[in-house]
Parts: C-alpha cells; structure tokens; sequence
C-alpha cells in the first residue's frame, strides 16, 4: 500500500508537471538565465494560416527583417522597420514595397504589404505606378529561373520559361530568359519540377538606378546638370539651315537650305553652292 501511495504521488507530480499553464500559474517568469529560448515558430516560409497575434520567424528573409507577425486572420506583416529612434532599414533587400515571399502553399506572393493606406510606389522616368493591393503567382509545370519586374509600362510582370500564371495585379509572359532593359528588376525565383524553390528568390530591388545613354553613329551626346542632351552630329549628318543671302554667308560645312526656287549646300566655312528647283 505504502509503495502504491509512493507511486501515486509521483504520477500526479510528474502530470501536474506536465500541465502547466505559463500564462495562469506562472507570475513574473525571466528565462534570463536560460542558455537559449525559443519564443516564436520559425521556418523557411511563412505558414499557409494563422491567428491575429502570432509570430514567426522566417529564416529564409535578409537578416534584420525575418520576425513577422499575423495583423489579421491568415495574413503576415513584417515587424521589422521603424523604432521610433531611427530605423531598422539599412538596404533596400530590407523594404516590403513589392517584395517577393513564398507561403507554405507554395504561392508566390508579391507585395503583400501594399495597401491603399501603404501604397508600394514606383516611379519610371517621369511617371509614377501606385500599387495598393498584392499580387500572386503560381507555377504548375517547368523548371528554371522566373525574372519579376515592372515593364516600361508600369506593369507587374512574372517572365519565364516554365508554366506559370498570375493573379489580378499582374501579369505573367512567356520566353523571357532575363531581365528586358526597359524594365526595374525586383526579384528572381527558380522552380523545380513544377513547384517555386523555398529557397529560390534573389532579391533584385535597388534603391538606386540609373540609365546610361550613349550616342550611335551620327549622334552627339553632352551631359550636364544630370541631364544627357542628344544632337546631331554636324561632321556627319548634313543640318539644315536658314536660306542664305549670298554665296559666301556664314555657314558650316555640310549645312543645307531649301526655298522655293533653289537648293543650297555648303561645301566649305562661308561657301554655299546651290542648284535651281525645276517642275516636270
């Protein structure tokens, strides 16, 4: 009986053990002294589901940006970003405006913080694209390289060579092998068999751009103040220019005119030649 008492205790000890309840019987826990804890769910794409409140780390995002948080039911917002002392953003792989995540269902999200009270701006030469909702692809058959940027027309755009769609909000294209030079790159993913690599984007948002501009044969480029100005080249593109009143007014060589009775052309500094329109 005595040895049943001993045993009985140590069942209800090791159950009560097992049963507690941090929030209920607990009162001012510090794990300070813990060599290590694990306070949220962490892996490498953030889960299909989830509850107003929980957290999860994501080991897949740049570091400085992996702690996200459910803001609403099944959706995640990184909690990374401004502190109030300054900020946590020290590169643009950091930001959220059209970033590029994989769920646990395999979907390619792209922009899941855009929203019409956080808009995800792009601007592209003198126009600016506002984006105020996200954007999804899937991929059903293939494997390679997907290549997500804005096209020259401020379309969200998903390039590839596999089987892949999109959502509203964007729009996929086949036979694209890399980024066009008309566009702002903001990701690549790679897929395997069908299936978007956990690990497979690249991120390729910059936070600065810029477009070089060379001039091609018969053209002459000067640049100033951040501006590029193009024009003919004289030496190789005859110019035209006002009538002259004689044969030696001021001219450069290969400058040409037209009136109604005659066509001139200067052959040298000051030297015009000119040759008498005629009906037939």
């Amino acid at each position: 009986m005595a040895r049943f008492l001993v045993i009985s205790s140590f069942l209800q000890c090791a159950w009560g053990q097992t049963q507690i309840d941090l929030q209920a019987q607990s009162r001012n826990a510090n794990f300070s002294a813990q060599s290590a804890t694990s306070p949220v769910a962490s892996g490498i794409a953030l889960p299909a589901t989830c509850s107003t409140g929980e957290l999860f780390f994501l080991t897949t995002a740049p570091a400085g940006s992996n702690l996200y948080g459910c803001s609403a039911v099944n959706a995640w917002s990184i909690e990374s970003g401004n502190g109030g002392a300054g900020t946590a953003i020290q590169n643009a792989s950091q930001l959220t405006d059209l970033a590029a995540t994989l769920s646990a269902s395999a979907t390619l999200t792209i922009g899941a913080t855009c929203s019409r009270a956080t808009p995800c701006n792009v601007r592209l030469g003198s126009l600016a694209f506002s984006f105020t909702s996200s954007a999804s692809a899937t991929v059903a058959a293939g494997s390679g390289t997907a290549y997500i940027y804005l096209d020259s027309s401020g379309n969200l755009t998903v390039g590839h060579n596999l089987t892949a769609s999109c959502t509203a909000g964007c729009v996929a294209v086949s036979g694209i092998t890399a980024f066009p030079s008309d566009s702002l790159p903001l990701y690549t993913w790679t897929a395997t068999n069908g299936t978007w690599d956990q690990a497979g984007g690249v991120d390729r948002r910059a936070f600065q751009t810029t477009t070089n501009v060379y001039a091609g044969t018969g053209l002459i480029g000067a640049t100033a103040s951040g501006k590029t100005t193009l024009a003919i080249d004289p030496t190789l593109v005859p110019v035209w220019s006002a009538t002259p009143v004689n044969s030696s007014s001021s001219c450069t060589a290969g400058a040409w005119a037209i009136d109604t009775n005659y066509f001139y052309f200067c052959v040298a500094a000051n030297t015009w030649k000119r040759a008498a329109l005629a009906s037939w």
